[in-house]
């Protein structure tokens, strides 16, 4: 009855709110009649609508109708209903887990009631056995707590099989009679939740919410963070410890309380550190790392500016001890790609991941000027909202390759971000006034279990919306539908070009929206995909695991008739090709001397780069021959464009000895000598 009220109560004063309506371009349907995929992203469609519920619309024409549900590419599962998504923000810990071994795929999440004796008080796990394609039953609440909040998920691989790995903060009260986080409880179980063994993490100290649990492949160990909190008031110690289980995640303990993994005196004057990050090598080997913020004034910083820095530090003793804070102004990289070879600035956002080389890959978002944040100033004369365009803001990946010794930073453009904040107001805001919530770009990294591919998510909004009070009722004016994005490379690669799906980046005009849909991976329709999660492995064919959940921000009831369902999403088929490294590729593209450089290294085995620089395009060959005169490869011998490149020579099936290279373009010719030494 309420809501037949509410509809004719709008009905009646829907003409003087006409005027305030946008026009909003979406993508169309995905069952349009003989289009592909990548033509249906192509083709816009007019919708004109007030909303009424979470999914009662007025169109424009005063009929009412059904908004659609979320539209994805590949299909969604849906795994439960959560509390809220206070459940899931946060980039420091994950709700998601994948064993690339077994196929098995975990996802934890709150209950939705969050009454005194409902399930908001209560943890649940889904499992799937088959890499995502069906899941089993949401099964009985693992938390022991009377107040489990922010859990973390890993599922480890040992001896054949995978093991659940859970963490989890509690609320509990301190001794002047404040509540707020205290404990750490744990849990290990089998696949299914069978054989749970539970435990708690040591105090004092108390101990905050914990960070994402990540592996050491070389000794099965899991590692996590959390910050020491002072027993008598819950304030922090302003020390971050790093937390290890030797037994598959039921037992918890600080590595050493002599060395902390972080803390505030690191930080050098003038900056702060956010978005702290762990992470562990193939090889064992592990970082902390965060992006270093550049103060404008003592307390504030511009959310763009060239002087921020990436950060990181190593340990090679399994946290016993630290190393010395390494940082890089990713702005000083020479010969950065387009439009960044204009202007570079970065922002806040930050993940860090380290390859089978030990080799900190840092991803954040970048911009060649400072994108408009007023949703308005992309349509400053009239009320419609576009936001497909993208002019110079994007997921980069920062990384070095060593040569000769020295380290050589590259900067590779991902993707599209069309902005690096959104003000995004919450279903419960009653005014214009009110405080909106900030949303980031939720960069995030996973990687195979040999450290050689790595795959970058994040999210980036299409179309914008706007909240505003009508009559009393809150209505869907204008705000921000966030999409996920992800893309994956091979971290050997010093091509330009070397992310799976490509980006005119340098070419803004040549944008469309096929090019976007190419790592796009849904087609959201309303207010969603915020606070998603990437699953720290990725499977060898390239298949990603990926959840999100539908907007709110933990303030409103479950009852509310202007709220969607706080549902986890789990995103179907996301599977990303990541070739090999090519045999040749072009790691500049600006014209030079016609150069041959020395191998690297020389004397080599069983494999060496070969490096020559082009002034223009031109048909090139580059052979090798033994000391006979007798050709033994042929590693280019096609069209190669103006630039520098780098060949591979793999010498496995060939003696030792002395060989001789030599490159060959146009009516230029050089030749070095290199000694394959077995």
């Amino acid at each position: 009855m309420k809501k037949v009220f509410l509809l004719a109560f709008l009905l009646v004063g829907f003409a003087s709110v006409q005027a305030q309506q946008l026009t909003v371009q979406s993508p169309a349907a995905t069952n349009t009649p003989g289009l592909n995929q990548h033509e249906v992203d192509a083709v816009p469609f007019e919708m004109q609508f007030m909303l009424i519920d979470e999914r009662t619309v007025i169109r424009s024409d005063g009929s009412v109708g059904r908004m659609p549900k979320t539209a994805v590419k590949q299909g969604l599962t849906e795994i439960g209903l959560m509390a809220n998504t206070y459940a899931t923000i946060g980039d420091s810990r994950n709700q998601v887990a994948h064993d690339p071994n077994t196929g098995s795929v975990a996802v934890v999440f709150r209950g939705n009631d969050r009454s005194t004796q409902g399930d908001g008080n209560t943890l649940y796990i889904r499992y799937s056995t088959d890499n995502g394609v069906t899941w089993g039953p949401q099964g009985d609440n693992v938390a022991t707590s009377a107040s489990p909040r922010y859990p973390s998920i890993f599922l480890r691989h040992a001896g054949g099989t995978a093991n659940t790995a859970l963490l989890w903060p509690q609320v509990d009260q301190f001794n002047d009679g404040t509540s707020g986080f205290r404990d750490i409880f744990s849990m290990k179980s089998d696949i299914g939740n069978a054989n749970a063994q539970y435990s708690v993490v040591p105090d004092p100290p108390f101990w905050s919410i914990p960070y994402n649990i990540v592996p050491d492949q070389t000794t099965g160990d899991l590692y996590s963070m959390a910050l020491g909190l002072e027993p008598s008031n819950g304030a922090s110690t302003g020390e971050l410890y790093l937390l290890r289980s030797t037994d598959g995640g039921h037992n918890w303990a600080p590595v050493t309380f002599d060395q902390p993994v972080y803390t505030s005196d690191i930080v050098p004057n003038g900056y702060f550190g956010t978005n702290l990050r762990l992470d562990v090598s193939p090889n064992g080997v592990i970082a902390l790392g965060f992006g270093l913020i550049i103060e404008s004034e003592p307390g504030r910083a511009f959310l763009l500016d060239e002087n921020h820095e990436v950060a990181w530090r190593v340990s090679t003793d399994k946290g016993m001890s630290w190393g010395q804070l390494e940082r890089f102004r990713p702005a000083d990289i020479a010969n950065k790609p387009s439009p960044f070879s204009a202007k570079f600035t970065m922002a806040w956002d930050f993940d860090i991941m380290l390859d089978y080389l030990d080799r900190p890959h840092f991803l954040t978002v970048a911009s060649a000027d400072i994108n408009p944040f007023g949703p308005f100033d992309d349509a400053p004369t009239d009320s419609t909202i576009n936001l497909s365009s993208v002019d110079s803001t994007f997921a980069v990946e920062i990384t070095y390759f060593d040569v000769d010794g020295q380290r050589d930073w590259k900067m590779f453009p991902i993707g599209p971000v069309r902005r690096v904040r959104t003000d995004r107001l919450s279903f419960t805001a009653g005014t214009a006034e009110d405080t909106p919530y900030l949303i980031r770009n939720e960069p995030k990294w996973a990687r195979t279990l040999d450290g050689k591919k790595i795959y970058a998510k994040w999210i980036s909004p299409l179309t914008s919306w706007r909240v505003a009070p009508v009559a009393g009722q809150l209505t869907l004016f204008q705000d921000t539908i966030l999409q996920v994005y992800a893309n994956g490379r091979h971290v050997d690669s010093r091509s330009t070009q070397s992310w799976t799906y490509g980006w005119p980046f340098g070419q803004p005009d040549q944008v469309t929206n096929e090019i976007d849909s190419l790592m796009r991976w849904t087609a959201l329709e309303e207010v969603s995909a915020k606070f998603t999660k990437l699953a720290y492995y990725a499977g060898d064919e390239g298949h990603l695991h990926i959840i999100f959940t539908e907007w709110g921000i933990g303030e409103t009831l479950d009852d509310d008739p202007v709220n969607t369902d706080q549902v986890v999403w789990y995103l179907e088929d996301v599977i990303i090709p990541v070739s090999d490294v090519a045999a040749v590729e072009q790691i500049d593209n600006s014209p030079g001397d016609f150069a041959l450089a020395q191998n690297y290294p020389n004397p080599f085995n069983p494999s060496t780069e070969i490096s020559f620089t082009l002034p223009r395009a031109a048909h090139t060959t580059l052979r090798v021959f033994n000391l006979l005169g007798q050709e033994v490869a042929t590693l280019v011998n096609e069209l190669r464009h103006a630039g520098t490149h780098i060949a591979t020579f793999d010498a496995q099936s060939l003696p030792s000895g002395m060989y001789i290279y030599r490159l060959e373009s146009g009516n230029n010719s050089l030749s070095h000598k290199m000694m394959l030494s077995k």
